[in-house]
């Protein structure tokens, strides 16, 4: 589990990570303050996906596990929601990027209750 460190309190910014596999996936981060939202668009090779609210989830890529090799999971240390536009930038809420073993091993536990 990678966590992404740099986001910082403005609006809109964009940055890259290596996966296991050698290729990058691009992730843009964009802050909403009229409705105190996040939202992400990820970009790795030919899938993109946009718009997708940022949320404090086990992996908010799930839906797309059978054609990415990665998740992105969002913690909050209070379990409420990111709303505001500090909320990385002081670490109320972190951003992982997970790799396919990650993956499993959360599917697993959201299937059985048990975490291997």
């Amino acid at each position: 589990m990678k966590r992404i460190q740099d986001i910082k309190a403005t609006r809109q910014q964009q940055f890259q990570t290596p996966l296991e596999n050698g290729n990058y996936v691009t992730f843009d981060v964009h802050y909403f303050p009229a409705i105190q939202q996040w939202s992400l668009d990820v970009s790795y090779r030919e899938f993109e996906v946009f718009g997708l609210r940022i949320c404090n989830s086990l992996n908010i890529l799930q839906q797309y596990s059978l054609l990415i090799p990665f998740g992105v999971m969002i913690q909050t240390n209070d379990g409420g929601e990111p709303f505001l536009i500090t909320d990385f930038s002081t670490s109320r809420v972190q951003f992982f990027v997970l790799d396919q073993s990650e993956i499993e091993q959360i599917d697993s536990f959201l299937k059985t209750g048990v975490v291997s």
